[in-house]
């Protein structure tokens, strides 16, 4: 039997337009929220940054 992961990684891209961090995109890897990163800094002022969580999966 082999390992099943229980989690699954999830990139965020958070930008701050001067009222806090939101989420503005998700990705699953980290190759294309970098990609989405350079998108908006060519079109926005807005500081960004990246982020990562786990989601848990659940067995139904």
């Amino acid at each position: 039997m082999s390992y099943m992961r229980k989690t699954k990684d999830e990139y965020l891209l958070l930008a701050n337009y001067g009222y806090g961090w939101d989420i503005v995109e998700t990705e699953e890897s980290l190759k294309e929220i970098r990609i989405r990163a350079r998108e908006y800094r060519e079109n926005t002022h807005a500081a960004l940054k990246i982020s990562k969580r786990r989601i848990n999966l659940q067995e139904e």
